[in-house]
This record gives structure tokens, C-alpha cells and sequence, in this order.
């Protein structure tokens, strides 16, 4: 046709993912692991280019950047790990949690203790598949381990070169995982025998004439001693806050001294403290049933708001005065999902 024609030579990247059928392997290198971020023939019309002849290759920078961040980051393998048990069921749940979040959101593959698994799965109907083994991780060539409390790091893994993250310390951010809570929801679903235990309970104890339940969650123990404990002011106004929203309430209370909560709230009719026979699964599993929320000092309350069957219900939860949490230096969006209220007076 007489047309002058540009030829786009393919440019290649190191394709570190295990998921190769997702992109088109280089024929001639079969053995080597490649991607293909774009392959022009021809061009359809004549473009003049500066400084470039006819029938040159000419290098087109944009695509390669457009692709570098939808592929290359994507495609570069991805661990995250998690062998540490830290603290008691409310953090190792944010532990698992986040793990499990971030392997979702990144499409990273997950290495998970067997010993946390079968912890956890005293309580939980765990059920993973494709975890890494331990073999496999054995053979990672590089493992970052990252200490966290509660901040949120939004570029985690585009910031660290080796793609294999341990996570270390309590990870008490909800925005790790948050947006695969549906996912988290389904490993997290209690056995059998303690919603049974927990509901026969509660069928023996409430009355039918209740319209709604608000479970309490009252962390105290160590906490007297080396952390800020919320108020009783702070919890019989919270209970004021149900009484007057809602009709016929109950007020369930679990916590980890079950003997002054019934000297300090059970005198009254319409609460009631779960026994001492219950365990901290069974008190975690009577939180998770009840309508409402309320949430003192401690992360083991959150969870139970987190895992609870009503979507739309009220949590009330403890603060300092500008909405952060009670009991630790975190930031409030970090810490608190968007749906949780606070009273106007904690004190």
C-alpha cells in the first residue's frame, strides 16, 4: 500500500506471580517466567514520531507505566504470614483477621500457624483452603517481619520490596480486613456446641415479653492496674441511651469479672450477667446474638460487634474526649468503623 510502517517491539517484565495463566507467556523463552504489557503490529495510519525513521522500534513509555501498577505490583508473589499469638481472644482474632484481609485484598497467598488454627478453631468453624505449607515457607528466600499496634499503613505491600510480610504485634486496625468481612464472617461462625450452650441460656433467662437485647462487654482485670478502664457513669449512661431509644430492653453483661458486674449492675431486673461457667467463646458467642452494643475498654468487645447477626444494630462504644480510644494512643478512624457511636460524656 506504500503505508510506512511502525513496529512496537513487546516488552518484557520479570513476572514473579505463581499466576501465570493470567498473562501471555514469550514463546521463545517457555521456561522463563514473563508477561507481555503490550504488542502492537502495526499501526493503522501514518504518525510521524520525533526523532524516530521509518520501520524503527519505538519504545511507548505510557503503556508500560499505565500497566506497571495494575500488573506489575499485582503480579509480584505475595505472602503474608502469621506465627505469632499475641495477647488474649480479642487481639489474636485481630491478628487472624488481618492476615486473612490483607491475603484477600492482595491476592496474596497465606501462611497461618497450625497451632493458632487449631486454637482458634476450638471456638471457630475454620475452614481455609490453599494456605501456605510449611515446607513452602521455609523455601521464601526473604521474610519482613512488620510490628503494628493499631496504625493504618494503606500502601503495606507496594512499600516493602520482598512481598513476604509477617505481621507482628496486635494489627487492632479494621481496615485490613473490614472490607472482606463477609469472607471473615464465614471462617468465624461459631461451633455448634456453644451456640447451643448460649442459647439455651438466653431461652431460659429472657423473658418473651422482650423486645431487644444489648450486650455489654466490661473489660476489667489487668486492666485496673495497667490501662484506663471505662466508668461505671459511662455504662449506666449508655444504658439510659437504650432505655430511651428502645421498648422493653435486657441488658446481657459478659466480662472477665462477672463478680462485681452483678454487685454493681445486676441488682436491677432488666440486666443479666452470664455465668461463671461460660467461657470467654461463650460470652464472645452471647454478644455476637444480642440486637446492641455496648462497648467498654479492650478489643474482645469490638469483636462481638464485628460478628454480630443484626447488621444494622447499635454499638456504643467508650472514648477519650476527641472520639479515640479509651485505653490506647490510636487514631479514631484506624481503630473505630464509621458505624459506631459515642456518648457525648464518657467520664
Amino acid at each position: 500500500s506504500g503505508r510506512e510502517k511502525y513496529l512496537y517491539r513487546p516488552r518484557f517484565v520479570q513476572y514473579l506471580s505463581i499466576h501465570h495463566q493470567i498473562a501471555g507467556l514469550s514463546k521463545q523463552h517457555p521456561s522463563e517466567k514473563h508477561i507481555t504489557l503490550a504488542h502492537y503490529v502495526s499501526m493503522s495510519r501514518l504518525r510521524t514520531i520525533p526523532g524516530c525513521g521509518t520501520s524503527e522500534h519505538v519504545e511507548d513509555t505510557s503503556i508500560r507505566n499505565r500497566f506497571n501498577k495494575t500488573i506489575f505490583n499485582d503480579s509480584k508473589e505475595c505472602n503474608i504470614i502469621l506465627r505469632e499469638r499475641s495477647g488474649r481472644l480479642g487481639n489474636r482474632l485481630f491478628m487472624f483477621a488481618s492476615a486473612y484481609g490483607l491475603s484477600l485484598k492482595y491476592s496474596c497467598q497465606l501462611y497461618i500457624d497450625r497451632n493458632i488454627i487449631d486454637e482458634l478453631q476450638q471456638t471457630f468453624k475454620i475452614n481455609l483452603t490453599n494456605l501456605l505449607s510449611k515446607s513452602q515457607l521455609n523455601n521464601l528466600s526473604s521474610i519482613t517481619k512488620i510490628q503494628n499496634h493499631c496504625l493504618y499503613i494503606s500502601n503495606l505491600l507496594y512499600s516493602n520490596n520482598s512481598y513476604s510480610i509477617e505481621l507482628s504485634g496486635f494489627w487492632q486496625v479494621h481496615k485490613y480486613f473490614i472490607d472482606h468481612m463477609e469472607q471473615i464472617k464465614q471462617q468465624l461462625r461459631f461451633k455448634q456446641s456453644i451456640l447451643d450452650r448460649v442459647k439455651n441460656f438466653l431461652k431460659k433467662n429472657i423473658s418473651k415479653n422482650v423486645s431487644t437485647s444489648v450486650g455489654i462487654h466490661i473489660r476489667r482485670g489487668d486492666f485496673l492496674r495497667v490501662r484506663r478502664v471505662s466508668s461505671n457513669k459511662y455504662i449506666f449512661n449508655a444504658m439510659c441511651h437504650f432505655l430511651i431509644k428502645y421498648h422493653s430492653v435486657i441488658f446481657i453483661i459478659v466480662s472477665d469479672d462477672k463478680e462485681y458486674c452483678r454487685k454493681t449492675f445486676g441488682q436491677k431486673k432488666n440486666v443479666l450477667v452470664t455465668p461463671d461457667s461460660f467461657n470467654a467463646a461463650d460470652d464472645l458467642a452471647i454478644l455476637t446474638l444480642c440486637e446492641h452494643t455496648i462497648l467498654t475498654a479492650g478489643t474482645f468487645g469490638l469483636w462481638g460487634a464485628f460478628l454480630s447477626h443484626n447488621r444494622f444494630g447499635d454499638v456504643l462504644t467508650d472514648s477519650k474526649s476527641d472520639h479515640t480510644p479509651a485505653d490506647v494512643n490510636c487514631r479514631q478512624d484506624d481503630y473505630f468503623p464509621s458505624w459506631f457511636s459515642f456518648l457525648n460524656s464518657t467520664n
